[in-house]
C-alpha cells in the first residue's frame, strides 16, 4: 500500500470516529452535573434519580407557573412526574409518550418540572400546561434536590410521596399510572 493511500485511509478513519462520537452525544440523554446542568450523559441505563423505589422524596415547596403552591404534601395518591429541559433532544423525543400518559392520568395527578428560566421553553410549557401542573427550576433547586435528579429526561411515578419508579423514558414506567 502506498503512502498516499495509507494517509487517506487514516484520515477516513479519523473522520468516521469523530462523526460516530458526535452522533452518540446527540442521541444520549443529558446528565445533571454536580455543579449544574446540562452535561453529557455517562450511563444511559442508570436511573435518572437517586431516590430509590420505596423511599420518600425530599420535602419541597415551590410555586407553579399558574401561581399555585406545590409541595410534597400536595402529591397525594399516585402522581406522574417529569423533569424536562427545553433544547434537550432526548427530552423532546420523550414528550409524546409522556403526554399520552399524562392525559390518561389527569392534570391533578401530573407534575412537570421544566429546567431553566421561567421564560425558557415557552412552547413546551404551553403544550404541557393543559395536562400538568408545570413548575420551572433553574440549576440545582429544591425540586432537583428533593427527587435526586441526576439526568434528563427523568420520569417518576410516585405514590403518597414515595418513589415507585424512576426512568429515562415514559414508556418504561409501570402500568400503575392512574387512569
Amino acid at each position: 500500500m502506498s503512502d498516499p493511500v495509507a494517509a487517506m485511509l487514516g484520515l477516513l478513519v479519523l473522520v468516521n470516529t469523530a462523526l460516530t462520537i458526535l452522533v452518540l452525544r446527540r442521541l444520549g440523554s443529558v446528565q445533571v452535573a454536580s455543579g449544574g446542568w446540562p452535561g453529557p450523559s455517562t450511563a444511559s441505563d442508570a436511573p435518572p434519580m437517586t431516590v430509590r423505589p420505596g423511599e420518600r422524596i425530599g420535602d419541597f415547596s415551590v410555586t407553579a407557573v399558574d401561581g399555585s403552591a406545590v409541595g410534597r404534601a400536595d402529591l397525594v395518591g399516585t402522581t406522574l412526574v417529569a423533569f424536562l429541559a427545553p433544547g434537550c433532544q432526548a427530552c423532546d423525543f420523550a414528550v409524546p409518550g409522556f403526554v399520552e400518559l399524562a392525559e390518561r392520568a389527569g392534570r391533578d395527578r401530573v407534575v412537570v418540572v421544566l429546567m431553566g428560566t421561567p421564560r425558557a421553553g415557552l412552547e413546551l410549557r404551553e403544550r404541557l400546561d393543559p395536562i400538568a401542573r408545570v413548575l420551572t427550576e433553574e440549576e440545582r433547586g429544591p425540586l432537583v434536590e428533593a427527587f435526586g435528579v441526576i439526568g434528563l429526561p427523568a420520569f417518576a411515578l410516585l405514590h403518597e410521596g414515595r418513589m415507585v419508579s424512576a426512568v429515562v423514558t415514559p414508556e418504561d414506567l409501570p402500568d400503575a399510572v392512574p387512569a
